[in-house]
């Protein structure tokens, strides 16, 4: 059968937690796509361009791709990110859940914290299970389903994108730190490589706030500096730049 590729856009779960009632939400936002998913015995329909498929025994099954089950849903929208702590390859279909479907290289474990987190350019799955397929002797033969294939959350600075640049101000060597703001106030940072160490940062509430305690930049008057940025249970590659500045 054919496979179907559908890129969207997700609503952040931070701006659904906002909302007074279910009419502002858009539970099936625009990329949506419906699947009449045949299991193993009538066809085998996969998801999107992925290997998940229904078995006969009516479970949602992969070989490649970690599956979550989140419980009763009430559509796309209501279908936010997993802990990863639990990754199966096979999990029950069950109409009326959301599921949430990734690339288990996607997902990174943080030491310090000791949470798991996906990788902001990841691409995910969201599934939301309609109803069984039955055939004229009422056996299942598959599930109607809703599927949106997108980033993790919005919020996030994006992969490998520049957060700012941090100044020594001349001649009154004043510091302008970086300040980035994220979805969730669970942050961590991971520093990459010898020369992050004179980084430093603080955090309050949403807002990281990054800096540099020794300003010498030997041969140089900028750096470029590499670090993990985790948000939650996502996380993002940022560089952060520092250079002298004259007032």
């Amino acid at each position: 059968m054919k496979k179907i590729k559908i890129i969207g856009t997700l609503l952040c779960a931070l701006c659904l937690a906002a909302c007074s009632n279910d009419d502002d939400i858009d539970l099936f936002p625009e990329g949506t796509a419906s699947l009449r998913m045949m299991n193993e015995d009538n066809g085998r329909t996969l998801l999107g361009n992925s290997d998940v498929y229904i078995t006969k025994d009516g479970n949602f099954s992969s070989d490649q791709y970690p599956l979550f089950d989140m419980g009763e849903r009430k559509g796309i929208s209501d279908i936010n990110m997993p802990d990863f702590t639990n990754m199966a390859p096979s999990v029950a279909v069950e109409p009326g859940h959301g599921y949430v479907v990734c690339n288990a290289n996607d997902v990174l474990f943080f030491s310090d914290s000791r949470t798991y987190a996906i990788a902001e350019n990841a691409n995910v799955y969201r599934i939301y299970v309609d109803t069984w397929i039955r055939d004229q002797e009422d056996n299942i033969t598959g599930a109607n389903v809703r599927f949106l294939l997108g980033k993790p959350t919005d919020g996030m600075p994006a992969w490998d994108s520049t957060a700012g640049t941090i100044y020594m101000v001349r001649p009154t060597d004043r510091i302008e730190p970086v300040r980035i703001d994220l979805p969730e106030g669970d942050i961590e940072v991971k520093y990459l490589g010898d020369d992050t160490q004179t980084l430093t940062h603080s955090i309050s509430g949403r807002t990281l706030t990054i800096t540099k305690q020794d300003f010498y930049i030997p041969g140089s008057d900028h750096a470029e500096y590499s670090l993990l940025v985790r948000s939650g249970h996502v996380y993002t590659r940022l560089t952060v730049r520092a250079e002298y500045r004259d007032e």
